[in-house]
């Protein structure tokens, strides 16, 4: 079997799309949902913000973010779903190794339409995402941050038998960029299930003890 990225959901409407087609649906289906809600609870602020893994983009979210939510808050929200696992130290960026930028300050002050900002979870195994506003809109909000698409998970085959998608990585061989481990040959691996960590959808999985 090959590496596969499959066709992803959008949390609005359902309908499925592939990476590549995301960003268009989303804002049209945005635009539909707001027409629909416009007489319902207070209008607020809000932008698209479209999180990718920097070098895996098959690892995606597509976020509706109230523009007066901090970037503290928007961390603490990456962290939950995507990267937490020991407490690490977290930042956002203009640009890779610049001055971080002050975790109070609001999301609608961090990001004009278009700019991309870089963040980095762990600076020892870091975990690193590209986060770009795509849209600005206005309209009710049920919550701060509201998932609007994420991807569905990379079927990665095994290293070993290639037959079937892995669901263990061993940390030792993933150093070697090999360690995903299917489930029949997980147990017969040679390092031994104590140096596993499972395959989650996340783009931190096999990384430091993040286990999802």
């Amino acid at each position: 079997m090959k590496y596969e990225a499959p066709n992803s959901k959008c949390s609005l409407c359902g309908s499925q799309f592939t990476r590549q087609g995301m960003t268009r649906h989303v804002k049209s289906c945005l635009k539909k949902n707001l027409e629909k809600k416009r007489a319902k609870g207070k209008p607020k602020g809000f932008l698209l913000l479209n999180v990718a893994d920097a070098f895996n983009p098959d690892y995606f979210l597509y976020l509706l973010v109230d523009e007066k939510t901090t970037l503290g808050e928007l961390d603490g929200f990456l962290r939950d779903i995507w990267l937490e696992c020991c407490g690490h130290m977290s930042a956002f960026s203009f640009e890779r190794y610049v001055d971080e930028m002050d975790m109070r300050k609001k999301v609608g002050d961090a990001f004009r339409l278009g700019d991309n900002l870089i963040y980095q979870y762990d600076f020892g195994s870091t975990t690193e995402l590209n986060i770009r506003n795509v849209g600005c809109y206005g309209g009710p909000m049920d919550e701060k941050i509201q998932i609007a698409a994420r991807n569905t998970e990379p079927i990665i085959p095994c290293d070993q038998c290639s037959a079937k998608p892995a669901v263990q990585i061993c940390t030792e061989c993933i150093w070697d960029e090999a360690g995903w481990l299917c489930e029949d040959c997980a147990q017969t691996h040679e390092c031994g299930e104590d140096m596993f960590l499972p395959v989650v959808n996340s783009p931190r999985t096999g990384v430091c003890a993040y286990a999802g």
